[in-house]
């Protein structure tokens, strides 16, 4: 692909092969000075902070590259422009794509390699100046072709390739999760029905002790212990078999201000500060209301939960744009560290001493299949946020009818 390219941008831009024998003429002429193009090169890429943060800067990729480029230098003036050619010059751009290089600097720089050369070549004053530097003009025209068709080609490849793979990784996330289905299934009928019946009677066994006797709180942390597996049995069921949404107009303001009067009044938060804010007027949504609920309350309980003593919880919503709404729930308590926000949606993941793992990846897939979209920001010592888009139509794929 990339030859036959390169031979129709050749017969575009007229290079023929009187221009390949005035190359080759140029070579003793300005090899002694292709040095001193590469020196003046760099300095111009280093004086740069977007190619700069390309390289590593050390000594010895700075060496590797500097020979790189006198020998691309060198290659310029060997006459021979074939195949050979042309699959050497295909490499580089396949190595912008490799090492992340920005197409537009690449290109910018061939502008500094034909600056160069043409001082170089006014400095030589050879016979025939103007024709053999209209010659040199043409090739690195075609040089910047090149550069370009390969970058595309390297480029598209690679996208192809990610795709793959984010296929394969929701294949695998599929399977995954039909295997989970079917152990959370199983766990339903095997261990729900026998926990409900093992709490009942714990509950019977307590209800006929006096609560000054010692088992009584054993009793207690008995059934606490129990409902935790039920807990996370639940959310085995919910994550793995997630139910679509039934969608209704609902008011997201009005579900927020109830989420956070609920947390409120938990004991366990009583030293916590809660706000909840709506500049403006909020539309109403297409949504399942108890799935948003769910959500916001799995939010709200979070930000509450890393919060120290005296701290804030803020929960915000207000009108994105015409199309969608926005929730924001912020805390100013740890906060994450890069490699446990990196993971914090991943499925069983959790720092918590007790907890499963599922519940931001179970507000991930209730907000996705409303079509909105679930961000978090952290920083250790500062706090988290949490954003959640929701578009106020829902995708008509995730539509449902109400059956409440």
């Amino acid at each position: 692909m990339i030859e036959a390219v390169f031979e129709e941008m050749k017969a575009y831009v007229g290079f023929t092969a009187v221009d390949a024998a005035a190359l080759r003429e140029l070579r003793p002429l300005l090899e002694p000075g292709l040095d001193r193009v590469v020196s003046r090169f760099y300095e111009a890429v280093q004086s740069h902070a977007g190619t700069r943060a390309v390289l590593d800067g050390t000594p010895e990729q700075m060496r590797r590259l500097r020979a790189t480029l006198l020998t691309w230098l060198r290659g310029l003036f060997g006459g021979e422009y074939g195949a050979a050619y042309c699959h050497d010059r295909d490499r580089i751009g396949r190595a912008h794509v490799r090492i992340g290089l920005p197409q537009h600097f690449a290109l910018a720089a061939m502008e500094i390699v034909r600056a160069e050369l043409d001082a170089l070549l006014r400095e030589a004053a050879p016979p025939e100046l103007e024709a053999k530097r209209a010659a040199l003009h043409r090739l690195l025209t075609l040089e910047i072709g090149m550069m370009a068709e390969s970058y595309k080609q390297s480029h598209t490849q690679h996208v192809r390739q990610l795709e793959r793979e984010a296929m394969q990784a929701r294949l695998n996330e599929a399977e995954q999760m039909a295997q989970i289905g079917q152990l959370a299934a199983s766990l339903a009928h095997e261990i729900k029905n026998p926990l409900a019946g093992i709490s009942g009677a714990i509950e019977v066994i307590r209800d006929s002790l006096k609560r000054t006797d010692p088992h009584w709180p054993v009793l207690g942390e008995i059934l606490r212990q129990i409902g935790r597996v039920d807990r996370t049995v639940k959310d085995l069921l919910v994550y793995s078999r997630p139910k679509p949404p039934r969608l209704q107009k609902c008011d997201v303001a009005g579900v927020a201000e109830r989420v956070v009067r609920i947390v409120r009044e938990d004991p366990l938060f009583q030293k916590l500060r809660f706000d909840v804010v709506t500049p403006g007027p909020v539309p109403l949504v297409e949504a399942d209301e108890h799935q948003l609920e769910q959500v916001l309350m799995n939010l709200v309980l979070n930000a509450a939960q890393a919060s120290s003593e005296g701290g804030l919880v803020r929960l915000t919503t207000t009108a994105a744009d015409e199309d969608e709404v926005r929730v924001v729930v912020e805390d100013r308590g740890s906060g994450m560290t890069p490699d446990v926000l990196r993971r914090a949606l991943e499925p069983f993941y959790t720092t918590k001493a007790r907890g499963t793992g599922l519940g931001l990846p179970i507000c991930r897939k209730i907000v996705e299949a409303h079509g909105g979209q679930l961000a978090i920001r952290s920083a250790p010592g500062v706090g988290t946020i949490v954003v959640v888009e929701l578009p106020r139509t829902a995708p008509a794929a995730g539509q449902g009818t109400d059956e409440r």
